[in-house]
């Protein structure tokens, strides 16, 4: 599956596609520098990667899914 980050994350850059792995676990804790601000409900993370071969896990809430 393909995804779209929606911001940086690491040496991945923002806007970048990426193909997204496994669920690595969940984000339980979100604060107001994240994008979507605070959240207190937990979301799954999946280990993305992308074409440079930069692997980040990354909060769902931060990805795109594209098609």
């Amino acid at each position: 599956m393909k995804a779209k980050v929606l911001r940086k994350a690491g040496d991945i850059e923002e806007g970048a596609i990426v193909e997204v792995g496994g669920k690595t676990g969940v984000n339980d804790a979100r604060g107001p520098e994240d994008l979507g601000g605070v959240s207190v409900t937990s979301a799954p993370v999946y280990a993305i990667t992308d074409e440079d071969g930069h692997a980040e896990n990354v909060d769902t809430r931060d990805m795109k899914i594209v098609r």
